[in-house]
């Protein structure tokens, strides 16, 4: 009998090594629960990228969002822009890649330029950006309005 116990001792423990020391794969539920602010910290600079694939439904959940989340009170209903800038021209302040998108909306204009972004040279007028990595806290919903504000450039197939 001790022999036994013995014996599942050791089985359970080699199991428990193999599950503490295998790597999680990518997007596993741990990560996937990341708010936007944690990603930010996580993850090296230039080097986000939008996990979601590019659907009518994720679309309409982020064009939600982004209503739900008030972006529309600045940015406009279609993104047009109203006291903020437009999200459907070419004239992004500091860049239109993922990751300059994702970073600037979780921690403002101010954060982006405490991490070395810079502003360009087209876009003026625009006051600071301010922070939504406490109002848009899951990642997912972050990365869903991004989908959202890139559908409504001119072209794009869903809106």
């Amino acid at each position: 009998m001790q022999k036994s116990v013995a014996c599942d001792l050791a089985i359970l423990s080699a199991v428990t090594m193999v599950a503490i020391i295998a790597p999680l794969p990518l997007g596993a539920a741990d990560d996937a629960k990341m708010s936007a602010i944690e990603r930010v910290n996580a993850t090296e600079k230039g080097t986000l990228k939008n996990p979601l694939p590019i659907t009518p439904e994720i679309v309409a959940e982020g064009k939600e969002l982004y209503q739900t989340k008030t972006c529309g009170a600045c940015h406009g209903a279609n993104g047009g822009g109203i006291h903020c800038p437009s999200l459907i021209n070419e004239n992004w302040i500091y860049g239109s890649d993922d990751d300059t998108l994702f970073r600037l909306v979780a921690i403002g204009s101010e954060g982006v330029a405490k991490a070395g972004y810079s502003r360009g040279d087209k876009e003026k007028h625009a006051g600071p950006m301010p922070p939504f990595g406490e109002a848009i806290s899951n990642e997912q919903d972050l990365w869903k309005i991004i989908a959202y504000i890139r559908s409504l450039k001119a072209g794009a197939a869903a809106k």
